[in-house]
């Protein structure tokens, strides 16, 4: 909830196991903005890329933006706002982009800047372009919630749709709470437009005499479209036992890593596999004889875990 103590506005949360809050530090700033308010004290805010649930009290108001600290103890997570916080303003970055300067624009780019999203034209323009025409009839508290719902939705990498657009809409500001309405904002809340994201893929394959199941973990840079890590674990069973092999390699920058999970190896055995290994990275093209730009080595990888946010799909 949000409360005051003083002078000073806190916004408090329950530490749930999810991507928004676990991904949280103590220490960090992020930028929240106060979504809608309800008579009995209600309301939705969003910061660090997801939406949260809680009550206000104070001076704080619908549509107000502001730099915030998080302190973490326990179960809850505060958050307390800087000093001099105030609402992006957007009346600079119209030049920049060569953009139109008008209302329905201001309210886009102020939801880009005050989540540090990066600024694309295109995107701004797709987003107007799919709003111009509902604007025309909205009240100003309805071209800012549509504009927000809007650009959130291609911040996430969706695509813009009449149906899609009025779930998301009634879901943040709706003035009930259905199951569908928690679903929306799970969804939402799940995907990750920028920065970097796990997407992780389990896969299983039956050979002639043996099956491997498994996971292979992908770490994306979604804003600069790159694969960061890459993590596989895999069990190979035979069919005439019952006991597996469980493996797990890594590559990560420019270091290539594989280790047995359930069987010790000898020095010779691992020094084999080392040499197997480079020969077939060779082979295929992942070493520079001039940089020799990834190493070989036999343990665990350095980062195995995924954090969260995670993408877990079929």
């Amino acid at each position: 909830m949000i409360y005051t103590d003083g002078t000073k506005l806190f916004f408090t949360a329950s530490r749930r196991a999810d991507s928004a809050s676990m991904s949280l530090k103590n220490g960090d700033i992020v930028n929240a903005k106060i979504l809608s308010l309800k008579t009995d004290g209600a309301a939705r805010i969003f910061f660090n890329g997801h939406i949260f649930e809680g009550n206000v009290s104070g001076a704080l108001k619908e549509g107000d933006s502001l730099k915030m600290r998080v302190l973490i103890e326990g179960e809850r997570i505060f958050l307390l706002p800087e000093k001099g916080s105030e609402t992006s303003s957007s009346k600079d970055i119209f030049s920049k982009l060569g953009l139109p300067q008008n209302e329905l624009i201001s309210n886009i780019i102020a939801f880009f800047t005050a989540t540090e999203t990066r600024l694309d034209e295109k995107s701004i323009n797709r987003i107007f372009n799919f709003l111009q025409k509902k604007a025309a009839k909205s009240s100003l508290k309805e071209k800012e919630r549509g504009a927000f719902a809007a650009s959130l939705i291609e911040s996430k990498g969706l695509e813009l749709s009449d149906e899609l657009f009025s779930q998301i809409y009634a879901a943040i500001f709706g003035g009930g709470r259905d199951k569908n309405d928690d679903e929306v904002l799970e969804m939402i809340n799940h995907l990750k437009g920028e920065g970097l994201h796990w997407i992780i893929l389990p896969f299983e394959r039956e050979f002639d005499s043996s099956k491997a199941a498994g996971s292979l973990a992908l770490l994306l840079d979604i804003g600069l479209k790159e694969l960061k890590s890459l993590v596989l674990r895999c069990n190979f069973k035979k069919e005439s036992s019952d006991e597996g092999e469980s493996w797990i390699f890594s590559l990560q920058d420019k270091e290539f890593s594989f280790m047995s999970e359930n069987a010790e190896l000898s020095q010779k055995e691992k020094a084999d596999l080392e040499k197997l290994f480079t020969s077939c990275l060779t082979e295929t093209g992942f070493f520079d004889s001039e940089t020799a730009s990834v190493f070989v080595r036999y343990g665990e990888p350095s980062k195995c875990e995924p954090p969260l946010s995670v993408d877990l799909r079929v």
